[in-house]
């Protein structure tokens, strides 16, 4: 531990030196890295001067028309230059959030295509146009220490919801395909001459919760091979584009393709739904302090409300 509180303790003393020290190899010369710092040529070289008396290395060969690094400073260049230009990026990026409001919002590709899309000109109306929405479609949430998302969209059991996020959409799927298939292949009597026709899949990664034909079929008490094998997509605008051209039989989510249902783009196939434990769960980062974020969270949850009560 007093190891690492006095390297600690040497960074911190440092840092604006290590700063210095990266300006200097860039621009060779302690007079331009003085002008590029806002500082004396002097000043900086005394800088210099200090971080080799606590490193106890010379970092630079001193030369007539300026300065070149030793072999001790290259590769001490080649550590703080990726961290100094990995801390601007970051600084930056915060400083810009400030200074141009943001919400980057983190759904699946169904969510994300079917129910914010079709919706987003009302929420540019609603919370103003000076605010930019970033809509990150995934297949999968991202990590728990990340942080750089304001709202997260994605399936999730139901008994793991926090009380400080909302349960959007309970996950109940449905048999569909385009109504020229149906008719092609049709009637399809029971849910287990599903297994005869062709199947349109979407491929699940191991952290994804959402449902699939194996276990839409076990819930159903539905048992048997298959005749085809899977046609399978990464991501569900392909699945639906596939059932809307007659390709096969896709699950369909309730609550995300109800419009191509109510137009006749799609229809069901059996009168099967089957519902899940896991549904849409929306959550929220609070490291953005912006208005921004609060004001889409509540939205989005107030539009699944008044849906849902029509």
């Amino acid at each position: 531990m007093d190891d690492i509180n006095k390297v600690n303790t040497n960074l911190s003393r440092n840092l604006v030196a290590l700063y210095a020290f990266e300006v200097v190899s860039q621009h060779g010369n302690f007079t331009s890295a003085g002008e590029a710092l806002g500082l004396t040529q002097s000043s900086v070289s005394q800088r210099i001067k200090g971080l080799e008396a606590d490193l106890g290395v010379v970092l630079f060969k001193r030369e007539h028309r300026g300065v070149s690094l030793t072999n001790e400073g290259l590769r001490l260049l080649n550590v703080v230059s990726p961290a100094m230009r990995q801390m601007g990026y970051a600084v930056g990026s915060l400083i810009e959030r400030k200074s141009k409001p943001r919400v980057r919002i983190s759904a699946d590709f169904a969510f994300s295509t079917f129910w914010l899309l079709p919706r987003l000109g009302y929420l540019r109306e609603e919370i103003g146009e000076e605010i930019e929405i970033q809509i990150l479609a995934s297949t999968v949430p991202p990590g728990l220490d990340d942080t750089d998302c304001d709202i997260q969209i994605h399936v999730a059991p139901k008994n793991r919801i926090k009380p400080d996020e909302v349960l959007l959409l309970e996950e109940v799927v449905a048999a569909v395909c385009s109504p020229q298939l149906l008719e092609k292949i049709g009637p399809i009597r029971s849910a287990t001459e599903l297994l005869k026709v062709q199947l349109l899949s979407l491929s699940k990664p191991a952290t994804a919760e959402w449902q699939t034909w194996q276990g839409w079929f076990d819930s159903l008490g539905v048992t048997g091979e298959r005749k085809r094998n899977y046609i399978s997509f990464n991501n569900y605008d392909m699945v639906t584009q596939a059932a809307l051209s007659g390709d096969g039989v896709a699950l369909g989510w309730i609550g995300l393709i109800d419009d191509l249902l109510s137009k006749g783009s799609l229809v069901t196939v059996t009168e099967d739904l089957v519902s899940s434990d896991a549904g849409y769960v929306m959550s929220r980062s609070h490291t953005n302090l912006g208005p921004g974020p609060e004001l889409v969270f509540a939205w989005i949850a107030e539009q699944v409300l008044a849906t849902s009560l029509k």
